[in-house]
């Protein structure tokens, strides 16, 4: 049984600059399995976001094949894109992005709204649990640290089920103890849910502890790391 989750191939994202001609990804290879944390790194530049963008259909590659959860998101268009997330892709970002009037438990059911979907209250509530945040449910943002924070927009991510979290530079806003115990979730996410977890971050120490990190520089993968079984298939 196939287990992957992200499939691309020979993927390349080009960009015309007046007559010139970006390669801001130049022909890459990457296959994600279910349940497995790989991390993005790389300087600014090097083509790590718009591969981010990429593997989470955020946009569509100029040449290539790519396949999310058994979908085509090669030559699709913006509104095409949006049917490949929907249910599949969770994201959380650097900036908390959470509306300050709304609770804790508000915060994380939001998402809900804009796809027409009823909030389960025990779906919230397990959801809660799961990243320790249980006696912060009626909090607002204001009262909450940084880390918490984080663990609420995690949480969002969460709530619709997603089957790919992707958390871009999650742990930038955060010192190193909380950031180690954002990575930890995520350890905890992948295991037990078999979560498939997309990280970028320029903290080379926390994009050590995935199950394998991919490095670019100018658009190419240039280094690997992770157990055979882990690499990409070519």
């Amino acid at each position: 049984m196939n287990d992957f989750i992200i499939e691309g191939h020979g993927l390349k994202r080009y960009y015309q600059r007046g007559n010139e001609t970006v390669k801001a990804l130049d022909g890459v290879d990457v296959s994600i399995r279910k349940g497995e944390i790989v991390s993005i790194l790389g300087p600014s530049g090097s083509g790590k976001t718009t591969l981010i963008n990429l593997l989470s259909g955020l946009d569509a590659p100029t040449e290539g094949t790519l396949v999310i959860d058994g979908k085509s998101a090669a030559g699709l268009s913006e509104d095409e894109l949006v049917e490949v997330r929907r249910g599949v892709l969770g994201f959380v970002f650097q900036n908390f992005s959470l509306l300050p009037t709304l609770t804790v438990t508000e915060n994380i059911e939001l998402p809900l709204l804009f796809l027409g979907l009823q909030a389960d209250p025990e779906r919230t509530r397990r959801v809660i649990d799961a990243v320790g945040l249980t006696d912060r449910a009626n909090h607002l943002p204001r009262e909450l640290s940084g880390g918490q924070m984080q663990r609420v927009a995690i949480a969002r991510a969460l709530i619709i089920e997603p089957k790919i979290l992707v958390a871009d530079e999650p742990t930038g806003n955060l010192d190193r103890a909380t950031g180690e115990s954002i990575i930890a979730l995520f350890k905890k996410l992948a295991k037990e849910d078999g979560l498939a977890i997309l990280l970028t971050t320029h903290n080379t120490v926390f994009g050590s502890q995935a199950d394998r990190a991919i490095t670019l520089e100018d658009g190419r993968i240039v280094a690997l790391n992770g157990p055979p079984n882990k690499l990409p298939l070519h």
